[in-house]
């Protein structure tokens, strides 16, 4: 008898970001390949309207939604007793493991250990915890297990699902950003799209602005940590905060060049959906952009505040189609499907 298979959408309470992309464009894609009655997805009460909209028409999988909407303990209600019913196997794609242990878990990154340093107990502890108890382990590249690796010594044996950015075609550009703000002109702007935090490097932008004092630098994303008190903007560097996915998709399309500074990715999507755009992508010289981007995107060091973007941007390279066509979220759907048929 095959194995019930049960994957956690408890995450989906929030807006799309970059693990629920992932939760949900593997699940759409495992959808087309999955033995129908033997995956149902479990989602609060409260999903997102956004991401609901993206799962009801599942065909295969079920969506399995809860009376009660997430708090602290739905996991464990929901899906971790769920791993100790036999023949059940529950799937985990954002960086937890199941209470009890066991189960097919994502861990995406370790950037509060590879480049904070942290010293927060219970992370560590929760860490270690998910490699040590996971039946399986699944990670967005090399570059994450080698620094899983590094920081813990792990012999675990842990599969690499590369995401996809096929995702980016069904987003609708919304150029009603254009009109709200008259000062960006299209194809006039650099843009950067990424949650705001130290290891993300926009003092690289904020540097670059101050030398380059007649372009308009955008920078869009939720503040997470923020910039660094070190970092103090030019009036060119414009903050839009958070911004729909189609008014990102519109900046995208119209500007001189996309810019991914960041020191620390896990994976890193945005740089794949600004090739999908084919436009100019300057992305620093990391593994995991090498990993997915190849040759496709012009490389700078992360630390060098004196790069002449202008010149960078005339040096050639290959063409996006290079990268984008060894990447795709229907291959991650069948990696996740062997996976979990090996179980």
């Amino acid at each position: 008898m095959m194995k019930k298979i049960c994957i956690n959408g408890s995450r989906l309470y929030l807006r799309v970001d970059g693990m629920n992309r992932v939760l949900l464009e593997m699940v759409r894609s495992l959808d087309k390949i999955a033995e129908k009655d033997r995956y149902v997805l479990v989602i609060p009460h409260n999903v997102d309207k956004e991401c609901y909209e993206r799962i009801r028409d599942l065909k295969r999988i079920r969506v399995r939604r809860t009376a009660l909407p997430y708090f602290r303990g739905w996991d464990l209600m929901f899906i971790d007793l769920l791993e100790l019913l036999p023949q059940r196997i529950t799937v985990n794609l954002f960086n937890r493991c199941p209470f009890f242990g066991g189960g097919i878990n994502m861990i995406h990154d370790i950037i509060p250990i590879a480049f904070y340093g942290t010293s927060d107990g219970v992370y560590l502890r929760n860490v270690k915890r998910l490699l040590k108890r996971s039946d399986r382990v699944i990670v967005p590249s090399e570059s994450t297990r080698e620094d899983i690796r590094k920081a813990f010594g792990s012999k675990i044996q842990m599969e690499i699902i590369n995401p996809g950015w096929q995702h980016y075609r069904d987003i609708r550009e919304d150029e009603n950003i254009f009109e709200e703000y008259p000062a960006i002109r299209r194809g006039e702007y650099y843009f950067s799209l990424s949650s705001i935090s130290p290891h993300k490097n926009f003092g690289f932008i904020i540097e670059a602005a101050k030398r380059d004092s007649d372009r308009l630098f955008l920078l869009a994303g939720a503040m997470n940590r923020g910039l660094g008190s070190e970092c103090v903007p030019p009036d060119n560097v414009m903050f839009l905060g958070r911004i729909s996915e189609g008014r990102a998709k519109a900046l995208m399309m119209n500007c001189r060049a996309f810019i991914f500074p960041s020191f620390c990715e896990g994976a890193g999507l945005p740089p794949l959906e600004a090739l999908s755009c084919k436009v100019s992508v300057l992305a620093a010289d990391i593994p995991s952009i090498h990993e997915y981007c190849g040759d496709s995107v012009r490389y700078f060091d992360p630390d060098d505040h004196d790069l002449d973007i202008e010149s960078l941007l005339h040096t050639s390279v290959a063409p996006p189609e290079d990268a984008l066509d060894k990447l795709s979220w229907d291959a991650a759907a069948q990696n996740l499907k062997r996976i979990i048929d090996s179980k």
